[in-house]
């Protein structure tokens, strides 16, 4: 099957002139993306976002053989797929890899207003992804300042930062409506103390939270070895949402990717946590709507993750979960979005 042809028989996507996918769509829509980056918000070399003609590679899509739009990242499942040795792991380190350097190169203004454009985005939210050595928080506030009404811009605060409340509330006065952070239980060393420290520093200030949450359950426990095991499971959902318990029921965390094949555990999790939410990013238009039937429309959030993918994807999978219930729409394209931005 060739890109035109999936295109052809997949609702509300169609490719543009550069053969990338967007979406197709007649009526106007309003919406908020919740989870994008840009050239200068990742912790590699930063590249001038205002640089031009760094056509994006997509890297995080599987080739149209291997496509799977029904299932969570859109990969079709081996669960017999064997992840052992030390290929396995520099194989898994290097695509992660990969994905970083294509989201700074290609992570420009022009290429994000242009997709912005094609996929009838008003804001994206600008999420920096900072380490413990290298915080991009004040990249993404400058590209917030740069374009306010295109751009919405998170911070983002180790959780090991000795300035880190100080910091949190730093950012919350130059502008930061939030806080991203994507960090492994291995990174932690199994000591979530900081992060609760961080999640009461974020409360505080009011800012909602999120995290980079899920792993791929499919691999068979016996086709992994020790290693590969842990850094598949470093951020599953159940590390995170357990720490709710360490904060207020109002605490505003949110759940980046809803989990990716752990989206019914998030459901849970929303159950027990009324101020935690889902970002749809990767999950397909049935896990959406299992997410709507066990927690409804109120607290889930359209996001793309884009530039690691494109932004036309996850919002043909909202349509499509959402062609009965145009209230839930709007809710998960942009009114819960602005909600919660309204009160950070």
């Amino acid at each position: 099957m060739t890109k035109q042809e999936f295109a052809k028989r997949e609702k509300y996507l169609k490719l543009n002139d550069e053969g990338d996918f967007v979406i197709d769509y007649d009526d106007n829509l309003e919406i908020i993306d919740f989870h994008t980056h840009m050239s200068n918000v990742v912790p590699l070399k930063i590249i001038d976002p205002n640089q031009k003609g760094n056509k994006l590679k997509y890297p995080t899509l599987p080739n149209i053989e291997n496509m799977d739009l029904s299932v969570p990242y859109w990969t079709k499942i081996d669960p017999d797929e064997k992840r052992k040795g030390l290929t396995a792991i520099v194989k898994f380190s290097l695509e992660g890899y990969s994905i970083l350097k294509d989201m700074v190169r290609g992570g420009t203004y022009d290429n994000c207003f242009k997709s912005q454009e094609e996929n009838m985005i008003q804001t994206n939210v600008v999420l920096p992804i900072s380490t413990k050595k290298c915080d991009r928080s004040m990249e993404a506030l400058k590209a917030a300042q740069a374009y306010p009404d295109r751009l919405i811009a998170f911070c983002s605060v180790h959780p090991h930062d000795p300035e880190m409340k100080e910091k949190v509330f730093k950012y919350k006065e130059l502008g930061a409506k939030g806080l991203k952070l994507k960090i492994t239980d291995m990174e932690l060393k199994d000591d979530f103390k900081p992060v609760v420290e961080l999640f009461k520093a974020c409360y505080e200030a009011e800012f909602p939270v999120l995290f980079h949450t899920g792993s791929l359950t499919h691999i068979k426990r016996e086709n992994a070895s020790n290693l590969m095991w842990k850094l598949l499971n470093s951020t599953k959902v159940e590390i995170f949402g357990e720490l709710l318990k360490e904060v207020p029921n109002d605490f505003k965390f949110v759940f980046g990717h809803s989990g990716i094949a752990e989206y019914k555990l998030v459901a849970e999790y929303l159950k027990k946590f009324p101020g935690s939410y889902a970002e749809l990013s990767c999950q397909s238009a049935d896990s959406i709507k299992y997410l709507l039937d066990h927690v409804g429309p109120e607290r889930l959030l359209y996001g793309s993750d884009w530039p690691a993918l494109p932004q036309a994807i996850t919002l043909s999978r909202v349509l499509i979960a959402t062609e009965d219930n145009e209230e839930a729409r709007k809710h998960i394209l942009y009114k819960n979005a602005e909600k919660l931005l309204k009160d950070a």
